[in-house]
């Protein structure tokens, strides 16, 4: 059976669902990141564009070269990383979902931006920059 999730921003005006397991899940620590998010980490799950799918209105801004962030245009919730590069992969960010338990982080990378005061103490792999699969 497949897996699908559900999401949504603060407000409810953006709705989404992810269909299938995500390529990867990750927290990250890019200054990017940080300044999207507001917290000294993000935790996103990657998918391929074809499995998520969503409703409502989202506001976008490229953040860099490779991608655009979608934000809520009514709460402001940060919603998902749209992936520009050519790879067809979209990042959804992980506590939005309605059960964001049920998806474990993979890795923590660009562990190099990351805050001094801040860490998480498991045994995941860290990569000072980019995981070795982006």
């Amino acid at each position: 059976m497949e897996q699908v999730l559900q999401g949504r921003c603060l407000c409810g005006a953006v709705r989404y669902q992810c269909h299938g397991r995500p390529l990867s899940v990750t927290y990250c620590y890019c200054k990017t990141c940080q300044q999207a998010s507001g917290a000294p980490v993000y935790l996103g799950a990657l998918y391929p564009a074809g499995a998520v799918r969503w409703q409502g209105s989202t506001t976008a801004y490229r953040s860099s070269a490779l991608g655009l962030r979608h934000f809520c245009g009514q709460c402001g919730s940060t919603l998902f990383y749209e992936c520009t590069d050519g790879s067809g992969r979209v990042e959804i960010t992980v506590p939005t979902l309605e059960t964001p338990a049920v998806l474990r982080p993979d890795c923590h990378e660009w562990t190099s931006s990351a805050i001094p005061w801040f860490h998480l103490d498991d045994d995941l792999p860290r990569y000072p920059q980019g995981a070795p699969d982006d």
